[in-house]
Formats: structure tokens, C-alpha cells, sequence
């Protein structure tokens, strides 16, 4: 909220003390010529000036009001603002976030289908290697011409498990759990993840986060009133007025409650 001169709560207080200043300065200057024995200075002007005097402090008790309310106002603004934030980011970020999460859940899922494909493919080219008399390779020389360039691998190693060698490659089955909890721990290095053994998959995973920002179900209420307290009644049926009167409510709108 921009302020002008008349909104400015600084600028109306130190308008008001200057001139609360300049009158005070005035009085003490014809009481004093008076003390002196200056006889040009005449009742009238003492009491005009006494009188312009109060009538400023007036005016500056007025604008020490008139800058709390500019203040309250530009507070108000600032809370409505700050609803209209929070709203933008509200309206989405849960229908965003699980929609984000699934194609996380999705993309971990191809993952493990292709590395399964490929995992019984390696296992299948093992059977066929063994079926054909090729021994395992456990040497780092050169393979023999009679096995077409195949053989059996011996080891495994850290995300993989023992498959077959062509040439200097290793095709090895995979083991996608290992890779999957080296990212996770990368995550968490980041500070992005953090592992939680109490937490399960639940009902409804990508739509409890979709909800997150839901607002709160409607309670059929129709009639709403504000205790001296600041509490907020919501009733299916009216109070008295005897009730209102004895508690000191005040009935107030749905909207008024609602934004409670």
C-alpha cells in the first residue's frame, strides 16, 4: 500500500507536533514579553494564542487517531495481501505436488520393468551359454575362438549379479534396489529425503497429497455468531435473543465466519 501525505502515519504525526510546537512557541513568547512588562501585547492576543494553542493539541490528539487508523488500514491491506498469497499457492500446489509424485512413482516403475526385461533376458543368454559347454570365465587372457567370443561370468559386484562376457563386456543382471537406495541416499545427502520406517504407502497416497490444501468441509451451519471472546458459535438452529443478549454475541455473516 503506497502512502501520500494524508495516509502517512510518520508524516502525520510530525506535521502535528511542528505545529503543536510553533503554537507553544507562540504562548511562551507573549507570556514572556508580558513578564517583562511589555505592554504591547495585549489580553486578547495571550488568550488567542492559549486558545489556538488547545485547539492545536486538539488537532494533534486527532492526528495521533487519524495515524493509528492509517496504520490499521495499511495493516488490513497487508493481511489481504497476504490472504491473496496464500490463496495463489493453495488453489494448486496439492493437485501439483501428487500429480509430480506419481510421475515419480510411474518413472521408478518403468524402471524396474525394464531392468526385470532385461534381468531375464541376461538370465536366459546364461542358460543358453551353459547349454552350449562355455565354462566361466575366470581369467583376464583371451577367449578361445571355439566359444564365439562368449563367456560364462563368474562374479558378480556391487548392483549386479553374474551374467555373461562378450568381448571386454561384462552383461550382467541387474539389482535396481541397489541403485534406487544409492539415489535415495544422494537425496538425502541433499537434505531432500529423509527415510521414515513408521510411514506406509496408505489407502489413497497421490490423493492425500492432492487434499493437503482442501479446504474444511462444509458443516451445514446456518446460523453464526462472534462471542466477546473473538470465538465463533456455528449453529443449525438460532439462538434466542434472550441467548445473544445474556452472552454478548454478535450475529455475524457465513463468510465472517468461515474466514475466522
Amino acid at each position: 500500500m503506497t502512502s501520500t501525505p494524508d495516509t502517512d502515519p510518520e508524516r502525520i504525526i510530525a506535521d502535528a507536533e511542528q505545529e503543536a510546537k510553533e503554537a507553544e512557541n507562540l504562548v511562551h513568547t507573549l507570556e514572556e514579553k508580558v513578564r517583562s512588562g511589555d505592554d504591547s501585547v495585549t489580553f486578547e492576543e495571550v488568550e488567542k494564542a492559549r486558545g489556538l494553542l488547545s485547539f492545536v493539541r486538539l488537532r494533534k490528539e486527532a492526528a495521533k487517531r487519524k495515524a493509528a487508523a492509517a496504520t490499521e488500514a495499511a495493516r488490513l491491506a497487508a493481511c489481504e495481501a497476504l490472504n491473496a498469497d496464500i490463496a495463489a499457492i493453495v488453489s494448486s500446489d496439492g493437485k501439483q505436488f501428487s500429480k509430480q509424485l506419481q510421475t515419480a512413482a510411474d518413472a521408478l516403475r518403468v524402471l524396474y520393468d525394464a531392468v526385470d526385461t532385461r534381468n531375464t533376458k541376461v538370465r536366459e543368454f546364461r542358460k543358453r551359454a551353459e547349454k552350449l559347454g562355455i565354462p566361466e570365465h575366470k581369467h583376464n587372457g583371451p577367449f578361445p575362438a571355439t566359444h564365439g567370443g562368449v563367456r560364462i561370468a563368474a562374479n558378480g559386484g556391487p548392483g549386479h549379479f553374474a551374467g555373461v562376457i562378450i568381448g571386454r563386456r561384462h552383461v550382467d543382471a541387474i539389482d535396481v534396489n541397489t541403485f534406487v537406495n544409492r539415489m535415495l541416499d544422494l537425496l538425502a545427502l541433499e537434505g531432500k529425503f529423509k527415510h521414515m520406517d513408521f510411514v506406509n504407502a496408505g489407502e489413497d497416497l497421490f490423493g492425500d497429497l492432492a487434499r493437503i490444501d482442501a479446504g474444511t468441509p462444509d458443516d451445514g451451519a446456518t446460523h453464526f455468531y462472534r462471542s466477546p471472546g473473538g470465538g465463533v458459535f456455528r449453529k443449525d438452529e438460532p439462538f434466542t435473543d434472550e441467548e445473544i443478549q445474556r452472552n454478548s454475541l454478535t450475529v455475524i455473516t457465513k463468510a465472517e465466519a468461515d474466514a475466522e
